[in-house]
């Protein structure tokens, strides 16, 4: 094998590596950015009430807000939005909208671009008849990944608060995502809808990549074994 191919090679590993639990992380995505997980978490018997808003109003303003985010809408549909003849998000509060829906759509685009790249790589280690490093590839990547997560996860469930705020501050400038009680932001989304997104995005997640590490484990050793 030339040189360039074997950079290559060991290129693929590393991609496929990174990109497989990026790619099993982020899929989860399209099963939390549902009107479904809205109406599963408000129905709820400990999720708490909106002071403000009756419980139809709420999910119908939730599920709209929801659809401004992965849709092509711009600022004028939250604009648009009233309740009680009256606007439902401030300019503040429509400002941090647009900033989320940027991260999401990043996200989205991370996740479509990881699974390009991860199937490139496997198709370039198919063909270089690696398919021992493709699958090693993949259980250091899940088992690496798990890891992380498992610490990233302590934190979180030491003070949720703190990670809450690390997160907000790594992806949002300034103070934009900071709200009163009484603003509708977090009168539709209380700091219990994020915490259960959170720890049901990366549990799913981490199932994800055991499932997928311990399968490729034991594939790699039974071609080991022949």
């Amino acid at each position: 094998m030339s040189s360039s191919r074997s950079l290559l090679t060991v290129g693929a590993r590393i991609a496929l590596a990174v990109c497989t639990p990026l790619v099993l992380l982020l899929s989860n995505l399209y099963l939390l950015a549902t009107p479904a997980f809205i109406r599963y978490e408000y129905g709820k018997p400990s999720f708490s009430p909106a002071d403000l808003y009756s419980d139809g109003e709420r999910l119908r303003l939730a599920e709209a807000t929801l659809h401004y985010m992965r849709s092509d809408k711009g600022v004028d549909y939250l604009t648009s939005l009233e309740a009680r003849g009256r606007p439902v998000y401030n300019p503040r509060e429509i400002r941090h909208l647009v900033d989320a829906k940027r991260v999401l759509r990043g996200a989205l685009a991370v996740h479509a671009a990881g699974l390009a790249i991860a199937l490139l790589a496997l198709l370039w280690l198919w063909r270089m008849g690696d398919p021992l490093g493709a699958l090693r590839a993949m259980f250091w990547g899940c088992a690496g990944f798990v890891g992380t997560l498992a610490a990233i996860g302590l934190l979180a469930l030491v003070n949720f608060r703190l990670f809450f705020t690390l997160f907000h501050r790594l992806l949002f400038e300034g103070d934009t995502w900071l709200f009163a009680y009484s603003d509708t932001l977090i009168q539709l989304f209380p700091l219990q809808f994020w915490m259960d997104a959170t720890w049901l995005l990366s549990m799913l997640a981490v199932l994800e990549c055991a499932l997928v590490g311990v399968c490729a484990l034991a594939l790699t050793r039974r071609m080991e074994r022949r």
